[in-house]
């Protein structure tokens, strides 16, 4: 997927959405509850809450499209295991070992269960998600190959999420639903969709215009919903997910035109460049944001509006740091599994 640029374009427009997102929930706790200030920031809080499922359809969208070409499984397992798997087990004992210094916790009874469902911290439960997805993909090899109609998409889409809901609703199998892989199938199934028809992908962006009527919708929906669980009050947990699922789903699908356009202007090279260090961003930025959270003679004093900023910029700017001093010192690999 290397010669299309528009992929890390993607992935640094999703990972500027993740530290708004985290840094936004940062500062509500410096806000009067309820307060209008408190309002706006917590509605665009939620509202940039959509890179798990965006990050995830891309994933489905790069890895579909590269099973189409060419799988040996032996290959695509080495390959996973190398940028996914050793990553993650190496950052979980990083922030399993942060989180006891921060907080003089750490529960080894407690281990598997932390690794299994991505809780050493908790971000990482998307790596995790995402080696649920890289285990789950070649079993849809054979009906991607077909390149069966739209519809089937979309009933497999609509179904398999529907199923997984009323059977966790009824049978509770699932202790943190955001860390299993099929809770997202929506997100995934409409990467697999764009993947089987690469070809034409860009007259399938046309649809933007549609996309934008369900985020719209789907935000109508699920934002008040939304607001309702940060202040405590109880919700319709069907309503909120249907309106959420229809929300992240379409808005994955914008930020992908919206890539797949900036990708042939001047934006393309800074974004790429935060796409290319993404994962490096993803898995450093919470630990930036602690310690800055941590020690609050700096910038707190400075106001509200110069903290965020400062918070913004060194949650950017000091992983991307360590990221090229570790590229150059070629350990990276090792680090960071690219």
């Amino acid at each position: 997927m290397e010669r299309f640029p528009w992929v890390e374009v993607f992935r640094g427009l999703a990972i500027l959405e993740v530290v708004l997102h985290h840094v936004t929930g940062r500062f509500l706790r410096e806000l009067a509850p309820e307060s209008p200030a408190w309002f706006l920031l917590a509605a665009a809080n939620r509202t940039l809450h959509f890179a798990v499922p965006a990050f995830l359809f891309m994933t489905a969208l790069v890895l579909g499209a590269g099973l189409l070409r060419e799988f040996r499984l032996g290959r695509y397992l080495k390959n996973r295991a190398l940028r996914l798997f050793w990553p993650y087990l190496l950052w979980s004992g990083v922030y399993l070992a942060f989180r006891h210094w921060d907080h003089g916790v750490f529960q080894p009874e407690r281990l598997v269960h932390q690794l299994l469902w991505g809780k050493a911290y908790f971000h990482l439960y998307f790596l995790a998600v995402a080696l649920q997805l890289t285990l789950l993909l070649p079993l849809f090899l054979p009906f991607l190959r077909r390149r069966p109609h739209g519809a089937w998409f979309l009933l497999l889409g609509v179904g398999l999420t529907l199923l997984v809901y009323f059977l966790n609703r009824h049978y509770r199998f699932l202790p943190y639903p955001g860390s299993f892989v099929l809770w997202y199938t929506p997100a995934i199934v409409l990467g697999l969709y764009l993947a089987s028809r690469l070809e034409h992908l860009p007259r399938l962006l046309r649809l933007w215009p549609l996309a934008l009527l369900l985020a719209v919708l789907g935000l109508w929906g699920y934002l008040p919903l939304a607001l309702d669980v940060l202040r405590r009050l109880p919700v319709n947990t069907f309503h909120y997910q249907a309106f959420h699922w229809l929300f992240t789903t379409a808005m994955a699908f914008l930020l992908l035109a919206l890539a797949f356009a900036l990708a042939r202007t001047p934006l393309r090279g800074p974004l790429a460049f935060l796409g290319r260090y993404s994962l490096q961003i993803y898995l450093l930025h919470p630990m930036v944001l602690r310690l800055l959270e941590k020690y609050p003679g700096f910038p707190e004093p400075l106001g509200l509006k110069p903290a965020f900023a400062i918070y913004l910029g060194l949650a950017l700017l000091l992983p991307l740091l360590l990221a090229r001093l570790l590229a150059r010192a070629r350990v990276s690999v090792a680090v960071f599994g690219r």
